[in-house]
């Protein structure tokens, strides 16, 4: 299982980390590390680097795009597609300044969802993964 955070970065960070987002992702996995002493400064740090998302409008958006799926399933802000035919048991939680994408496979069918908006950054602390979402996607 695969746990993606994913946060949709500031216009001024993205300029300057998009070529290289190494140093973008030790900064999150730095502020994901924090001991609960230091986590004011990992708070403002977030707050600097992140933009909130509109988790009414999202929500609602991902809803009418999946009603008539028949693997989805929705409760409050979770999202959640288990199709058996492509193994695919994914999660989808939607909070107002991050995602979370908890998934089976590589490649979650949300991952085509939110190719509608800008500046989201992939990371896999776990595993030590990271992207930006339009790199993945180059058409």
């Amino acid at each position: 299982m695969r746990t993606f955070y994913i946060f949709k970065i500031k216009n001024e960070y993205t300029s300057l980390t998009k070529n290289n987002p190494y140093h973008l992702f030790k900064m999150l996995a730095y502020i994901y590390q924090l001991d609960k002493n230091d986590l004011s400064k990992g708070v403002e740090l977030f707050n600097k680097i992140t933009d909130s998302f509109n988790e009414k409008e999202m929500d609602i958006q991902f809803f009418k795009s999946y009603r008539e799926n028949y693997f989805y399933t929705k409760y409050r802000n979770i999202h959640q597609l288990n199709n058996i035919y492509k193994k695919e048991s994914s999660k989808l939680i939607i909070r107002k300044k991050f995602l979370l994408l908890q998934s089976t496979v590589v490649h979650p069918s949300f991952m085509k969802e939110l190719e509608n908006y800008s500046n989201l950054f992939f990371c896999d602390f776990q595993n030590k993964d990271y992207f930006w979402l339009d790199h993945l996607f180059i058409h």
